[in-house]
Formats: C-alpha cells, structure tokens, sequence
C-alpha cells in the first residue's frame, strides 16, 4: 500500500522504525503498532452548549519473539529513551512467556486495497462550526418549548504498523457524530448521524427527529409486561445486533463451542429475510483497509439468507484452526475483548417505514435501548431498557405513546422471528466501528417489566 506523504504519518513510522533496527537486536523478531487519536467534543446540555474538549492520545505497542515466546510492552511516548526501554521490557516479559509453537512468526506483507476512509476537511473543523451543529438541536428544542441535549463529536485516528518480515502500513480515518435528545414534561426523543465527514452530517434533521418524538412521547400510557410484535428502528438494531455479534462470531468463542454458531454453522437457522456482512471496504461507511498485525481487511458474509455462513479471524486465531486471516485483528491493547466485527452491514430489504407500521397488528416500536447486558453469552440473552420514544401500534397505527419498558430476549430467537425488513438505512456508531443497518419488524418480542425511571 503506498504511503501518503503526511507529517504524522512521518512521524509515527519512524518511531516504528527506530523500535525495528533496536529490536532486531534483542529479538528475534518485532513488531510494532500505533494508534493516535484525536477526539474533538461538543455538548449541548439545557439547550445551552455547556462543554468543548480537544485532546490527543498516543499509544504504541511493541511485540517481540525471542527463542518462541511472546513479549508485549507499551508506552505513550516516541521519544528513543522511551521507545528502547519499551522494547528491552517486552522482551524480559518474553521470558516468562511460554513456548508459541502457533505464534512464531510475525505476518508477511501482502497487497492492501486502496480504500479511503480519512476525510481531510474535518480534521480541520473548529469548535465554532461543531458549536453551530449542536446548538440547531437546542434551537429546535426550544421552538416547542422543550429542553435539547446532545454532543457533536469528531474521532481522527492515526494507523501505523511495522514489523520485522517487511509489513510497513499507515493509515488514517475520521468519523464525526451527532447526537440529539429533546425532553420534555413527560416525555423523549432521540436521533443521531454518523459520517466520515463533519460537513455531512444532518444537523437540522437529527434536530427535528429528536423533537418531534418527544413531542409524540408527552403523557404515554402504561401497557403490561408480555410478548409483542416489535418495530426496532436503526438505532435499537444496531444496540442489539453489535453485542450479538460480540459474541456469536467470536472465533475463540466459536472454536470452544460457546458461541450459538459453534454447532449451526452452515444451518439456515435465522430468518431467510437477514443478511448480515462484515463490510470493512465499504466506501460509502466508515472503511480501513488494513488490520493490526498489517493484513489486508476482507468483507466476509457472516449470515447469508438466514443461514450461518462466515466467521472472522486474525492471524493467530486463523493458524489455530488452519484458515486464513480475514484482516479482523483488533489493537493489541484490546486483544483482552477478542476478535469481533467491527464494520457490520445488515442489509436492506423492501418495505417503507409506513408499511412496517400497517403490517402490525398490535405491537410496540422501539427508537433505542439503554442499560443493555448479556445475560447468557451463548444464546446472548440480553436484557435492556427501551428510552426516548416508544410508542403502542394497534391495527397498522400509531395509537399511544407509552412508558418504557423492561426487555429481556434471546437476540438469537430475535432474528429467528423477523418478518419483514426496511429498505431504508442508517449509520450507526459503536465503540469498535460502526452497524449500518434498516430497521426490523420482529414477530414475538418479550418485555419483562414496566421501567421505573
């Protein structure tokens, strides 16, 4: 992959390089990632902007094998003195290490797409243009006499990685969103966007989605607990979907056998209406072409019409069970949380927004859900609060909003009921990438209890 010609870039690829021709030394071999991260924030709170931060975070880590043990160090600095004494921790560390017969070798390179996933203007945006982004969502609140919420953030992210078999990669990435609570007396409305650009986001959209659920959210009733159709809208998907696939394509999980897909795959065991993909490359979201130990990033159909059809490796986790990498390691200092998609696509089908709503005969939508856990990995069990704009449908309309209620469901079951599929997509940010997703229409959904906040 050809390097662009960047400062920070230059900068971080020597410091790689400085830890390569030291390493060489001590080691057998090295290997050595960067991740720089800029975070720019904007907070609205009580219709008035209350916040603005601007801060940048470096992290670099250094791998070593020495006689077939691993040794891992880290720092926050690049200066040499810093950079040596990272490299000769991580190799004492190696030696408490045991033998790798697995790991005993860094990747080689190999040909990375050339995907662009940096937009330049918005590393440049000042807080005076996020500034405006927020305050049309306090403008718009106070206009009906409600109270707005919300932030406007921008992540830019620096990619370096080296090693010592020729892996040399750097590259970056940009995300910016908004997001958008509108409250009132007695009731909520939330919305957001996500893009690769700050300039595209849809600030008077979000803005306007936001009221005008809280508006449609004053004096909800109260329904009882039980089994409903559910509309999960984008955002409620996508809460659910990105922990699933948390743990379902796992490949650590999924090798053990406590993963659902440990004895279903190849089964068409979901609905024949879902499809979902692990889609790095595509230009339209948020891509990055190459991984953490320096593979090229590949899209992999991990549902296929319902049927359990892919899983996500990195290198260490591919040699295990004698496949190949599909470009999934995570950072080193995450590797705690395991290999997961990080770039899901859940694809599209057919049906408006409105003929979603008329295909239910009585059932409840959902804009999000908070307080999400895991209550049994396998299955992934998960319980939940719906918030900020749910509302009781009754013979294809509208009837009521009403009180948030308890979740507790088997996501697995979940998309094993699905029953239509909205044509319309959206974005949505999550902390490892991002979900883009439509919304669904589940047949039997389980609320447990009425919340009480």
């Amino acid at each position: 992959m050809k390097i662009k010609e960047h400062m920070e870039g230059k900068r971080l690829l020597q410091a790689c390089d400085y830890v390569m021709d030291y390493g060489k030394q001590v080691a057998d071999q090295v290997a050595c990632a960067i991740l720089g991260q800029s975070h720019y924030l904007s907070r609205l709170d009580n219709n008035q902007i209350v916040q603005h931060v601007r801060k940048r975070e470096l992290q670099l880590v250094v791998r070593v094998i020495l006689d077939g043990r691993l040794g891992m160090a880290s720092c926050n600095q690049l200066d040499e003195d810093t950079l040596r004494m990272t490299v000769e921790h991580a190799v004492r560390l190696s030696q408490y290490a045991d033998v790798q017969h697995l790991r005993t070798s860094f990747v080689k390179p190999e040909p990375i797409p050339q995907i662009i996933g940096f937009d330049e203007a918005t590393e440049q945006v000042s807080p005076l243009e996020m500034a405006k982004k927020v305050y049309v969502i306090a403008e718009a609140a106070k206009a009906k006499g409600l109270i707005g919420a919300g932030s406007c953030q921008v992540s830019i992210q620096d990619h370096a990685v080296v090693n010592s078999k020729g892996v040399r990669l750097y590259g970056r990435r940009s995300k910016a969103e908004l997001h958008a609570v509108v409250t009132g007396e007695s009731g909520s409305g939330y919305d957001s966007d996500t893009k690769r650009s700050f300039y595209e986001l849809e600030a008077e959209r979000v803005a306007e989605t936001a009221r005008n659920k809280c508006l449609a959210s004053r004096h909800p009733i109260v329904v009882q607990p039980g089994t409903y159709q559910v509309l999960l809208e984008p955002k409620a998907v996508a809460d659910l979907v990105t922990n699933w696939a948390c743990y379902s394509f796992n490949p650590v999980l999924y090798h053990e056998g406590r993963s659902f897909a440990s004895t279903r795959m190849g089964e068409p065991y979901l609905s024949p209406l879902l499809t979902i993909k692990e889609n790095p490359l595509d230009e339209t979201g948020l891509p990055f072409p190459f991984d953490w130990e320096g593979q090229a990033r590949r899209p992999v159909t991990l549902v296929d019409r319902g049927r359990i059809s892919g899983m996500v490796y990195d290198d260490w986790t591919a040699r295990k069970v004698g496949t190949q990498s599909t470009g999934s390691a995570v950072f080193p200092l995450e590797d705690m949380r395991g290999v997961a998609p990080s770039f899901l696509e859940v694809e599209a089908g057919t049906c408006s927004y409105e003929e979603l709503i008329k295909r239910m005969d009585k059932g409840i939508v959902v804009t999000r859900f908070d307080y999400l856990a895991t209550v049994h990995p396998k299955e992934t069990v998960m319980t939940g609060i719906t918030r900020d704009g749910t509302f009781l449908v009754e013979k294809g309309k509208v009837v009521a909003p009403i009180k948030d209620l308890c979740m507790r469901e088997s996501v697995v079951q979940a998309l094993q009921r699905i029953v239509a599929v909205g044509r319309e997509s959206r974005m949505i940010s999550h902390a490892r990438g991002y979900c883009r997703t439509p919304a669904l229409l589940i047949d039997r959904f389980r609320f447990t209890d009425t919340a009480d906040h």
